[in-house]
């Protein structure tokens, strides 16, 4: 339940004008990393292909490091790669108002204008 709810806190933090991949990117955003369920299942279940492919770029790989992630996040390519980033700066906003340690918040401070830095080179 916990994941839904910040799922769909976080397509709020999206805005008005959010496209409906980037909402539905959002509230699955978490789905994949926190529970059993695989992008597989959710395509077998008939989830676009797009946000599919999102939910595997916003999912960190085993054993990856928390900036190679973001990294990872900021260089993939194509609308996926666009959508996992504007779902990652609305997850980001939203972990930044929650964070409860310091460490979080310099986490997501950090990655932040990273995040936003290749939106903007995007566009």
């Amino acid at each position: 339940m916990l994941l839904i709810a910040h799922g769909i806190e976080v397509t709020q933090a999206l805005g008005r004008s959010a496209m409906l991949t980037a909402m539905n990117t959002a509230v699955l955003h978490d789905v994949v990393e926190g529970s059993d369920w695989t992008t597989d299942d959710l395509r077998n279940r008939g989830v676009d292909p797009v946000i599919c492919e999102a939910l595997d770029i916003l999912t960190p790989s085993s054993g990856e490091t928390y900036m190679a992630y973001v990294e990872r996040i900021c260089a993939s390519a194509g609308l996926a790669g666009e959508t996992a980033r504007l779902v990652k700066e609305a997850d980001l906003k939203v972990n930044l108002a929650r964070a409860d340690s310091d460490t979080l918040r310099e986490r997501y401070a950090r990655s932040l204008p990273l995040v936003q830095n290749a939106l903007a080179i995007a566009n």
